[in-house]
């Protein structure tokens, strides 16, 4: 690029932040081209800003600027399953402790064909952070290891051999599967590898604006700001501990594992139907014997593969005492331990691989162990120790138990969102006792709240403008004996928080109970 093209590439990115791309490009082509055509007609205008913007350099240098003066370099995604993706063709973004460079398709990988070149070994690992290989560098990640261990150990001739990385920060369960299954024609993978954390349960959120994450999730954008994470207690009440919703103890725990597993089963149909090979890494720390009940044990034995929590806490391999993602070493023996797996699986039967002693030895020690763990039994009446879960919530007395038993929706003072969902304990408890007030909003008079225990519905009510609220619900007895119980709200309608029009709420919990 010439010093005259540098310099008005430089003089379009700082126009568009200013004043938009459109506009900014049109004016700065007619400028630098030396046009007095600037007070021309629209026609004109239309053609000028058309020439700019066919410009891919300048549009490169746009959104680059965009993307750094945004805050964590994430890019919106049509399918509301999938969320987001980050920017695409970018040289360094800004995610979670780390700058990286993105492909053509928004994924922190090298440019490559989307459908699979003819004669090309093709493994794709999917999944979040993990994958995406949150702090360290892009050569470091165990796929990038275990490529080049695919290509070293082969037992005869081969084709090209790729291992590509389809992850994203932060991504679900639901998100990982639909990005692959909606593309899975095209890439046509000889082999998954996919990573499943804790986390996994959690809502996806969305990404606003030029790169920062949203406060919404968009596969159930009618719950508002209603965000359910492990650590939405910390966030919303400033207390310590993380909430059930990775428990699998009640319903809204439950149906997040069962939608994990279902879209876990349908991925593993469709790759193996497609001729290819599935493999899940479950890495679901501290709660092997939760994910394997309800999700690993519906899939066949070669298809999983379990990582002991022992791992997490090994310093060895994490990137910091704070961060549990894999450091260098943590991937490269992930990576050991998945090839190990492959030959003697055969998980790849067109590719002869021969015996790597160093990888067999990764085996025992991390798969073994993993899989003893996870094939514990699991109880659905079991906390961990120093752990509680009472049958009555205080909004006005929340400690660090108390506040770890809302799943999400529910603000300091009790305010809820149009969807609020947390755990109690029951245990035969005959019915739901709830007592709040109407929001100070006359605007909302008249919204409908359905009450809920587990997966039923025993009643409505209808808050009134700055009045109070009791109601009384029967828990029918097919629920009422459950040892905990989901209890939820949703709202028909709702109104925005004042001074920040992006929290949505309903009504007003002070105390809610079973008795």
């Amino acid at each position: 690029m010439n010093a005259q093209k540098t310099a008005y590439g430089a003089i379009v990115v700082l126009t568009i932040v200013a004043l938009g791309l459109a506009g900014a490009c049109l004016f700065l082509w007619l400028r630098a081209s030396g046009s007095n055509f600037l007070v021309g007609g629209r026609g004109g205008a239309d053609a000028g800003a058309n020439a700019a913007l066919d410009d891919p350099e300048v549009r490169k240098q746009a959104v680059a600027e965009l993307v750094a003066r945004g805050a964590g370099g994430f890019d919106s995604f049509a399918d509301p399953d999938v969320g987001r993706l980050l920017q695409p063709s970018q040289k360094e973004i800004a995610v979670w402790r780390i700058h990286i460079a993105t492909d053509q398709y928004g994924l922190r990988e090298r440019d490559f064909p989307l459908v699979k070149p003819a004669g090309t070994l093709r493994v794709i690992l999917l999944g979040d952070s993990f994958v995406m290989g949150t702090g360290v560098e892009a050569p470091e990640r165990f796929g990038t290891v275990l490529e080049k261990a695919l290509q070293d150990h082969a037992d005869a001739t081969h084709g090209p051999i790729e291992c590509l990385h389809f992850g994203i920060h932060a991504w679900n369960t639901v998100a990982e599967t639909a990005w692959l299954r909606r593309q899975l024609g095209l890439v046509k993978p000889d082999l998954v590898i996919h990573v499943m954390v804790k986390n996994d349960m959690e809502d996806n959120v969305g990404a606003r604006g030029f790169g920062a994450l949203a406060s919404f999730n968009p596969e159930h954008p009618e719950r508002g700001d209603g965000v359910f994470q492990s650590r939405y207690p910390q966030s919303a009440f400033g207390t310590r501990l993380n909430n059930w919703l990775e428990s699998g103890l009640d319903w809204e725990s439950r149906t997040r594992f069962e939608q994990a597993a279902a879209s876990i089963q349908q991925l593993a149909r469709d790759i193996e139907n497609e001729g290819g090979r599935y493999l899940l890494l479950d890495y679901f720390s501290s709660s092997l014997p939760a994910s394997h009940h309800f999700i690993t044990s519906k899939l066949k034995p070669e298809q999983v593969c379990y990582l002991p929590t022992s791992l997490s806490k090994d310093d060895r391999y994490r990137v910091a005492a704070d961060d549990p993602h894999w450091n260098r070493a943590g991937h490269e023996l992930v990576a050991r331990m998945l090839y190990a797996l492959l030959q003697q699986r055969s998980l790849l039967p067109s590719l002869a691989l021969k015996e790597w002693p160093e990888a067999s030895a990764v085996v025992p020690d991390l798969e073994g162990k993993g899989r003893q763990e996870a094939e514990q039994e699991f109880g659905l009446d079991r906390l961990p120790a120093r752990r509680k879960i009472e049958s009555a919530l205080d909004f006005g007395k929340l400690d660090d138990d108390s506040a770890a038993q809302v799943h999400g929706g529910l603000f300091r003072g009790g305010i809820a969102a149009p969807y609020a969902s947390l755990i109690l304990r029951s245990g035969g408890a005959k019915r739901l006792h709830v007592t709040g007030a109407g929001l100070p909003r006359p605007e909302i008079d008249g919204v409908r709240i359905e009450a809920f225990v587990e997966e039923a519905s025993v009643g409505t009510f209808t808050p009134l403008s700055s009045q109070p609220l009791e109601v009384t619900f029967d828990v029918p007895p097919a629920v009422a004996g459950r040892t905990f119980v989901t209890v939820r709200f949703v709202a028909s309608d709702f109104v925005y928080a004042s001074g920040d029009l992006r929290q949505h709420q309903a009504f007003v919990i002070k105390r809610v109970a079973l008795e």
